[in-house]
């Protein structure tokens, strides 16, 4: 998180290996969290749907929250960069995720 100087309009890291690494972080991260959060939402946090469905709902949803909190704090004690301010940079540059 030490300022930088970017060489592109769009550029988010001081370095190639810094881009990979937070890359490489979001994906594995992101296929734990990707079905937690679907099921959660689907359920809304377990409160809609079966019996088994509800069960699920409530079990992905303290997951994903515990997770998540899991990582903040990960990335808190590492001092990089948060996730809010990562997406504010990507909608800066453009990022439209609904394309």
């Amino acid at each position: 998180m030490k300022p930088f100087e970017p060489n592109r309009a769009n550029q988010l890291f001081c370095t190639p290996a810094h881009n990979t690494a937070w890359n490489n972080r979001a994906t594995t991260r992101g296929r734990v969290l990707t079905p937690l959060s679907i099921v959660a939402r689907i359920t809304r946090n377990g409160t809609r749907g079966t019996s088994e469905a509800r069960k699920a709902g409530r079990e992905a949803s303290n997951h994903h929250n515990t997770l998540i909190q899991r990582y903040r704090d990960e990335y808190r004690a590492a001092g990089r960069m948060e996730w809010p301010e990562y997406m504010r940079r990507r909608f800066a540059a453009g990022f439209d995720p609904l394309t």
